[in-house]
């Protein structure tokens, strides 16, 4: 991995991911938060993180191949991971996927899409209340860190690759802790979700498209 930079970044305001339906994108640096930004070259201190669930933020968007779609969050359970020697070398976030909601719709209309997100034409949460991302390891690949993990959703285990961004985080009130943001392209159909989707029947009268983006931020704090 390459040397950490070392931002200042409040537990409950750390920067967090703006998924817009069919992609993801980072939230634009404001000049305040380009002032608290201060490099140093020092690599992640060694030891275990467990992720801070007041202020995780994942998000998902999803769109038809008519250019519509949703937006929501998904919830983290549990998660931590290992740093040896600089670098984060595993670990493991647990999703609660009875908790998937939708934040582009209210009332009755955002009720019955996140009964139907639950329901055996998407994530079958009775049968898979759960889903787990395994980190590999954080690699450098071409100038980037990169997340090589193993997410198992809807019983179904993909391998992805993520780029991210991993900083030091000052937390007040304890040592300092890990951020860690990125984004990606998640293959619904290799999760065994292929409701509406034309890669599986090109019959129907509209489609939903296989990729669902998916942004998270996230801080790790040192355990005792």
């Amino acid at each position: 991995m390459k040397p950490m930079k070392h931002y200042f970044l409040p537990l409950f305001a750390a920067t967090a991911f703006l998924v817009s339906c069919g992609e993801a994108s980072q939230t634009p640096t404001s000049e305040a938060s380009k002032a608290n930004a201060e490099v140093d070259d020092s690599r992640l201190a060694d030891g275990i993180y467990v992720i801070n669930k007041v202020s995780p933020k994942v998000t998902w968007a999803a769109e038809k191949l008519t250019g519509d779609g949703h937006t929501g969050n998904l919830f983290i359970e549990s998660g931590k991971f290992r740093v040896e020697n600089g670098g984060i070398v595993d670990g493991l976030v647990v999703f609660d996927m009875a908790r998937i909601d939708v934040t582009d719709l209210t009332g009755e209309s955002k009720e019955n899409l996140e009964g139907h997100l639950r329901s055996g034409d998407f994530f079958n949460v009775e049968a898979h209340p759960k889903a787990e991302l395994k980190v590999n390891a954080v690699a450098s690949q071409d100038g980037e860190d990169v997340l090589n993990g193993s997410l198992t959703m809807n019983g179904e285990t993909v391998d992805y690759s993520i780029p991210v961004q991993i900083a030091d985080a000052d937390v007040p009130g304890v040592e300092n802790g890990i951020a860690i943001r990125g984004k990606f392209n998640l293959d619904r159909t290799k999760h065994n979700i292929t409701y509406h989707s034309k890669t599986f029947n090109d019959k129907l009268d509209w489609f939903i498209k296989d990729d669902v983006a998916v942004g998270f931020s996230v801080i790790g704090i040192p355990t005792n």
